[in-house]
């Protein structure tokens, strides 16, 4: 059993960091248009939202069961993790808390993701809103609240971020700075997992819903093989992102293996 949130206290209520709600944790929210595909697959919807007047990018996510993610462990490993911890590590809303968190600790906050400003939560009335205003209709809500009185649903999570007005081309010089960012990340802990150029804007990165961020289950319950590819998928996504988008940078992710094999020394006895 999952322990419920409370929404006036930093989050997740898990070791490790934990992102700050948002100055004024119930403000008036006046939605102005959606930036995201309304019928995207993905974990949540994306809105220009005005706060006291100021804009932001207001990322509402959907509503998440753990069960989903529990089905993907093996053997023991469902031994091994609780479900407070599973939640923690696994809600996409949770998995930007954390990585939040974090870059607001070594204060990288803004400098290789856009700014946070911390989370809200705003009542389940604002759905009918949502829905008649962008035609917004998939949240994932578990099909039985909708039995009970829209005061006694659950509240949708949200993170307050900036909003960025004008994005800039991809180009080399641009993806060799979002790889010295993405180095930056690492160092602390955080593996995004979706490196996509979909994913920046002015050469931030805007989504860190299936971040991995230390200490992360994971990375204790398998095997030294297996969390080394987790954290390195991050290197070879950038590096698909330059050859798909034919970029000309000047640094590399990984490392040459066709060229390294080729610097290797090859002796009679040698393995090859």
């Amino acid at each position: 059993m999952v322990t419920t949130p409370q929404y006036n206290e930093p989050l997740p209520q898990c070791e490790g960091p934990k992102l700050r709600p948002f100055d004024d944790p119930k403000p008036a929210v006046t939605f102005r248009r959606l930036l995201s595909d309304k019928d995207s697959e993905g974990h949540a919807h994306v809105f220009e939202a005005a706060i006291e007047s100021t804009a932001y990018a207001l990322k509402m996510f959907k509503f998440y069961d753990f069960e989903e993610q529990r089905a993907g462990l093996v053997g023991k490993e469902n031994d091994l993790v609780t479900d407070d911890i599973l939640q923690a590590h696994s809600d996409p809303f949770y998995n930007e808390c954390r990585a939040y968190g974090r870059l607001q600790d070594k204060n990288l906050n803004g400098k290789v993701a856009v700014r946070c400003h911390g989370y809200i939560t705003l009542p389940a009335s604002v759905e009918e809103q949502l829905k008649r205003k962008f035609h917004v209709s998939d949240w994932d809500r578990p099909g039985d609240e909708y039995s009970k009185p829209v005061s006694q649903r659950q509240p949708f999570r949200a993170i307050v971020k900036d909003l960025i007005h004008k994005d800039t081309p991809l180009t080399g010089k641009a993806a060799d700075k979002m790889l010295r960012d993405l180095k930056k990340m690492r160092r602390c802990g955080i593996y995004p997992g979706d490196v996509r150029s979909r994913n920046y804007k002015a050469g931030l990165l805007v989504d860190l819903s299936i971040a991995r961020t230390e200490p992360y289950y994971l990375f204790n319950i398998r095997s030294a093989r297996q969390v080394a590819k987790m954290k390195n998928g991050d290197l070879y996504m950038w590096e698909a992102m330059v050859k798909e988008n034919e970029l000309d940078t000047r640094l590399r992710a990984v490392r040459n293996e066709k060229y390294c094999a080729n610097l290797r020394p090859h002796t009679a006895g040698s393995r090859r």
